[in-house]
């Protein structure tokens, strides 16, 4: 009862304060006259008689009643009357301002953000439109500065974007000048890059010079420089964006072209990478905060070609790098050809006519005793052919270059465990993937060289071998379950086995790749190796 009570007091309420402000104003006059007039016709009418019987007759009290009656009737209506009157001015002077308050921010809430209130005069009202006004002057500051701020946002986005491009950087330039010129509402502009090495500065591209008067242009701005080219040359062109003229854009007046250009400097990492040039009418001042823009653009793109200068310098240096590599792999598996051949055709050779030499000194000799010596000496000049035959097979394995490096490596450890007590466990999968030679050799050579210290050194039983194209290289795995050392003692003075590994991960090393080498006390050890491969 109580809820219902309150929501019919809310509704009531609700709906006195719907009607016109004029009309509150009416009655807010005409009320107390109406009361009055109301209250003194009942006082009149009751009370007023009673005293009057006392010293008149009922006959002339009558009368006075009604006389009394009849003047307090016309009394409220007349006053009721001025009142109706004096409320219509007043609430025309009271509801005009608010009513243009009221119209001004129907305006401004449609869009209109040029409308301003009317101040009718310096009360609580007009001090309210001011305030009212200084709201909507400041709305409209706050609009333009945040669509400043998102136009310099979508200007920095954009040329970001362009810069994550993995376009030619040229074409990449293409793209950010064209939106640096519709950030601008400009409609040409170019670029040139600066080489800080050769320091020497060429076009690098241009946007918006029509086709037909491009030839003359571009052979221009390609053939001739012009101040702020000569300073950016020499270094000595300022970080500031600057509203300049150009000496050769007044041979081209008569194209209609301007003779303004905005010069954009780029720099980055304290190095001057070139400038951007965006043609402008003469007398266009720019804003401030555009400049600002500009300055920034332009350090985000002096950014990006300082990355892609210095890729390409890498590139460069990358592909020497490779080069040098290849030749110094090449030199060694040369001088190790050369060797095999030597001690295969020259000593191996010369121990063959020894050992041929001792079988004829054999029959010959006719004393027993200096027989059973020829034939040890045979044996052991026997046993050292097939050790520099041997000898001359490591130093250069044919089969690398007959089978590739995963049949090469099959053979390599079934030879080197052959007739040992050592489980092997092995796969060689490259997904025929292409390695190219010096990388097959090296790891040839790591191969050798660690199955040699497993063998000799790490008294194992089980040796697993993987080989596997991963992430863009190739990846080589040599494990051991043997008795495994203490890697913080891995130098040149712990012994031969640690020279082996050092070795190793220098060979890896030499080809861009890198050596890991996980072990223990009586932990086994396991050394892996990865080479990426160029594309």
């Amino acid at each position: 009862m109580l809820e219902k009570l309150k929501q019919m007091t809310q509704w009531l309420y609700g709906r006195l304060l719907a009607f016109p402000m004029r009309l509150k104003v009416i009655g807010i006059g005409l009320l107390p006259i109406l009361i009055l007039g109301f209250s003194l016709n009942y006082w009149i009418t009751t009370g007023l008689s009673d005293w009057l019987s006392y010293i008149l007759a009922d006959v002339r009290v009558q009368a006075a009643m009604s006389a009394g009656g009849r003047s307090v009737f016309l009394v409220t209506l007349l006053g009721a009357i001025a009142s109706i009157l004096f409320s219509l001015l007043l609430s025309h002077i009271l509801t005009e301002p608010i009513l243009s308050l009221r119209e001004m921010a129907q305006q401004v809430a449609g869009g209109k953000l040029n409308a301003r209130a009317k101040i009718w005069a310096k009360d609580e009202i007009g001090e309210l439109a001011i305030a009212i006004n200084t709201m909507t002057d400041n709305l409209v500051t706050n609009q333009e500065l945040l669509a400043r701020q998102n136009r310099s946002l979508d200007a920095i986005n954009q040329v970001a974007l362009a810069g994550n491009r993995s376009d030619d950087i040229h074409d990449v330039l293409y793209i950010m000048l064209g939106h640096i010129l519709n950030t601008m509402h400009l409609k040409m502009g170019w670029i040139y890059l600066r080489d800080p090495e050769r320091k020497s500065i060429h076009l690098a591209s241009w946007y918006g010079i029509e086709k037909e008067m491009e030839p003359v242009f571009l052979s221009i701005l390609d053939n001739s420089t012009c101040a702020c080219q000569d300073d950016s040359v020499s270094g000595e062109l300022g970080t500031s964006v600057c509203n300049c003229v150009c000496s050769r854009l007044e041979r081209l007046t008569r194209l209609n072209i301007a003779r303004n250009h905005i010069t954009i400097p780029m720099v980055a990492r304290e190095q001057h990478f070139g400038l951007i040039n965006l043609s402008c009418d003469e007398g266009v001042v720019i804003p401030a905060e555009d400049m600002e823009l500009l300055a920034s653009l332009g350090n985000q793109i002096a950014e990006i070609v300082a990355n892609a200068w210095l890729q390409i310098k890498l590139t460069e240096k990358e592909a020497a790098r490779q080069v040098l590599l290849e030749s110094l792999v090449q030199a060694q598996e040369e001088e190790r050809a050369r060797l095999a051949r030597e001690l295969h055709d020259g000593a191996g050779q010369t121990l063959t006519s020894l050992l041929v030499r001792l079988k004829t000194m054999e029959r010959k000799s006719p004393i027993p005793e200096m027989q059973r010596d020829l034939i040890n000496m045979q044996d052991i000049v026997s046993e050292t052919i097939e050790q520099v035959r041997d000898l001359a097979y490591s130093l250069r394995p044919v089969t690398l270059d007959e089978l590739g490096i995963s049949r090469a490596l099959e053979i390599l450890v079934e030879d080197m465990t052959k007739g040992m007590e050592i489980t092997l466990e092995s796969n060689f999968d490259l997904q025929g993937n292409k390695i190219p030679s010096e990388i097959e050799v090296v790891l040839y050579r790591i191969a050798q060289e660690g199955l040699t210290n497993i063998i000799r050194h790490a008294k194992a039983g089980r040796i697993k071998f993987l080989l596997s194209a991963e992430n863009k290289g190739v990846k080589m795995t040599m494990e051991d379950d043997g008795i495994g050392f203490d890697p913080g003692k891995i130098s040149i003075s712990s012994g031969q086995r640690h020279l082996g590994l050092i070795s190793m991960r220098e060979r890896a090393e030499i080809i861009g790749g890198t050596l890991d080498v996980y072990t223990a006390i009586s932990k086994g050890t396991t050394v892996e190796v990865f080479i990426p491969i160029l594309q």
